[in-house]
């Protein structure tokens, strides 16, 4: 099956190889992986601090980025988006929740976006739910010694319903320990510009989080957003922790190299 692989803007220049690592991993599942090169951001700041007109216009840019649209006739000809079989995944559940359940929403006033906005939505994938519901979880298997905790993001749990299939994955690991995580369904306080607005009260949402990873144990915290992860590790670092925190690609490309 074809992929188009959706990179959220923060982790194409915060944390690339989150990207890398995904589309090493759906290049391991037997996927065929195009990246479109016009892609940038999806528009959920905007549209999350109710600037909803600048947030139309860049899901419109990134509708045609996405499907190729923009690309030249040579290279439409070879990646043009097919409704039918191909798919978009991306390696973040809150930027895929926007595609996916905002833009029918912002885009269904224009006749140029709003059929095209609805079928994008239903091929696009986070992408831990991609390889479970798609591929199916039972295909992948790794090896890698490492002791880890999972923590669920909002976007992924609430708005895409993913829970149970990043620990499918991490229990296909061959040596890795999951120990679940206290409160594990507890915002991070990161929330996007929830941190930004509210920085007091995200700072002891984060302390709170970290005191429950710290509790298992763990040497690794997992999730399938880099935004928490970022957010998390960031506040883990200003206290002197030097756990390690990392995205589900990034645990399931390691075991990948280390599986014989």
């Amino acid at each position: 099956m074809r992929v188009f692989l959706f990179v959220p803007c923060f982790i194409d220049q915060v944390f690339p190889n989150v990207a890398v690592s995904s589309m090493k991993v759906l290049k391991h599942l037997g996927c065929d992986v195009v990246f479109p090169e016009h892609q940038t951001c999806c528009g959920q700041p905007a549209f999350n601090s109710g600037y909803r007109d600048e947030a139309r216009l860049m899901a419109m840019h990134e509708v045609n980025a996405l499907l190729t649209l923009t690309h030249s006739p040579v290279a439409a000809a070879k990646y043009d988006f097919d409704f039918k079989h191909d798919y978009i995944v991306g390696p973040s559940g809150s930027c895929v929740a926007m595609i996916r359940n905002f833009y029918p929403e912002i885009l269904a006033d224009d006749p140029r976006f709003e059929d095209v906005s609805k079928n994008m939505a239903k091929r696009t994938y986070e992408f831990s739910e991609f390889i479970c519901k798609v591929i199916g979880a039972d295909r992948f298997s790794g090896k890698l010694q490492a002791t880890v905790s999972y923590h669920d993001s909002c976007h992924a749990l609430r708005e895409l319903g993913v829970k149970d299939g990043p620990r499918k994955i991490l229990e296909r690991i061959e040596g890795l320990r999951l120990i679940e995580l206290p409160y594990n369904e507890v915002c991070c306080g990161f929330g996007g510009t929830f941190a930004v607005k509210y920085p007091e009260i995200s700072v002891v949402m984060a302390d709170e989080k970290l005191q429950n990873f710290y509790q298992t144990g763990a040497d690794i915290l997992v999730s399938a957003d880099s935004s928490c992860l970022m957010h998390l590790e960031g506040r883990a670092r200003r206290s002197g922790s030097l756990k390690r925190f990392a995205h589900i690609a990034e645990i399931m490309s390691e075991s990948i190299d280390r599986k014989p």
